[in-house]
């Protein structure tokens, strides 16, 4: 059967067709479709039939390869929203891992079986179907290590030309060896097992390549990241700056008008006008929340977040001694304690019945500025390590506001700890006042006075 023509072509079809879909596969983990899924697959049929034909007229295998790739390539484009550049790391990334599989098993077998060149296999039906067998379900399961790089955001210039250069190398070396080694040096023991350890490193060296590109974007996500975080903390120092001074304006203007309403109250001939007048100055005094924590915008801001509280029908208690951290930045007083309560209303404010309470305390106990923020909590909140996941619809910007607290801390050589409950979700954190402090201490913070 396996001699028979039409059994080899069947065998072929199916053995392209799982190479393509397997460059589909990767190019759908790391782009997005501008075209529906019939068009896709439909133009798929492209490549795979013209190797089919490819075959069956006995072209030049490399020549073969060159106008497959082109023909991949120009798919890709066309069907995936990516640059010419991430095209071409994705294809280059591709062609690198199934032709350095294919290597790899074929080396193996005529390692093993000691046949006389690469002709004497690809002619021995049994090897052939061997190698095509197993290189195939390598690469399908390559498919499962490729998912965990990521390459939806992107890549610089300089980082494409980096990552895309070895990959051309590999390629380039893999080629020479199918055209030379295997075809034109003498079988031998020696030269089998050379091949193979080549092969081997190869691998090694697709490998590498990966742990590398790999890096590189993530190094790109977590500047990314840090930018966001960034511009987040400026827009919310900025909007904490100037809405301390419209307060300044307010409470001027409060003044003034209390002052306009004595002096009316003092001159007025009536009863009536001066209960009147009482309830005005009243109602002033008692839309009025006061805080002094000791630092001017920090008062802007649990303020703001007291109004907010106020309106979502949220019990709060926000009682900090900020007098003695003076040496904290102001964009990191706004970062930290904004988003802290940002997230603190937010989880209550998703609470339908039962109490909603935000409970924040900040004092210096032993030598630490310690930092407590409570709040009840029926959203699903799961906590592991640096990482925080929520039922929030923004997975984007997910955990922004956390990083942001958390990279506050750090910066003055703090730290922070989470504990989340089926009703609660607790921060804990704290600052050295003279830091750097030594690690050991750090768990006396935590705890201690608050």
């Amino acid at each position: 059967m396996i001699e028979n023509k039409i059994f080899w072509c069947i065998v072929n079809l199916i053995a392209t067709t799982i190479e393509e879909l397997v460059l589909v596969r990767m190019f759908d983990i790391y782009s997005k479709r501008k075209r529906q899924n019939f068009i896709i697959y439909l133009l798929l049929f492209i490549p795979i039939m013209t190797v089919q034909i490819f075959d069956f007229y006995g072209v030049d295998s490399n020549i073969k390869f060159l106008i497959v790739l082109i023909i991949d390539f120009i798919y890709c484009m066309y069907c995936y929203d990516n640059k010419i550049f991430k095209t071409i790391l994705i294809s280059g990334l591709y062609w690198m891992i199934s032709m350095g599989i294919d290597l790899l098993v074929f080396s193996v077998v005529n390692a093993f079986n000691l046949n006389s060149n690469a002709t004497d296999i690809m002619n021995s039906t049994l090897y052939r179907l061997e190698l095509i067998i197993f290189s195939k379900i390598i690469l399908m399961a390559s498919v499962v290590v490729l998912r965990k790089l990521n390459l939806k955001n992107g890549l610089t210039m300089k980082q494409y030309l980096s990552v895309l250069i070895p990959i051309a190398a590999n390629i380039l070396f893999i080629v020479v060896i199918w055209s030379l080694v295997y075809k034109y040096i003498p079988n031998n023991l020696q030269i089998n097992y050379v091949v193979l350890i080549l092969a081997v490193l190869l691998i090694l060296s697709n490998i590498s390549i990966l742990t590398i590109t790999n890096n590189i974007v993530k190094e790109n996500q977590l500047k990314i990241e840090n930018e966001k975080i960034r511009e987040k903390i400026d827009i919310q120092y900025n909007y904490y700056l100037n809405l301390k001074k419209e307060q300044e304006k307010i409470a001027k203007f409060r003044h003034d008008i209390k002052n306009h309403l004595l002096c009316i109250k003092n001159s007025a001939t009536t009863e009536e006008s001066n209960e009147y007048i009482e309830k005005i100055i009243l109602e002033i005094n008692q839309n009025v929340v006061d805080f002094n924590t000791g630092n001017a915008i920090l008062d802007v801001i649990f303020y703001e977040k007291s109004i907010i509280c106020i309106d979502k029908k949220i019990k709060y208690k926000f009682d900090v001694d900020y007098s003695r951290c003076e040496f904290i930045d102001v964009i990191d007083t706004c970062s930290i304690f904004s988003n802290l309560l940002d997230n603190a209303i937010e989880a209550c404010a998703k609470i339908d019945q039962g109490d909603k309470v935000i409970e924040l305390k900040g004092n210096v106990a032993n030598g630490f500025f310690v930092i407590k923020c409570e709040n009840t909590k029926v959203n699903y909140v799961l906590y592991s390590g640096e990482n925080i996941t929520t039922d929030k619809e923004d997975k984007e910007l997910h955990g922004i506001g956390l990083k942001s607290i958390r990279e506050s801390f750090e910066k003055y050589g703090g730290d922070i700890n989470i504990e989340v409950l089926d009703d609660k979700f607790i921060f804990k954190g704290f600052i050295p006042i003279k830091w750097p402090v030594a690690p050991y201490f750090w768990p006396v913070a935590i705890f201690y006075g608050i």
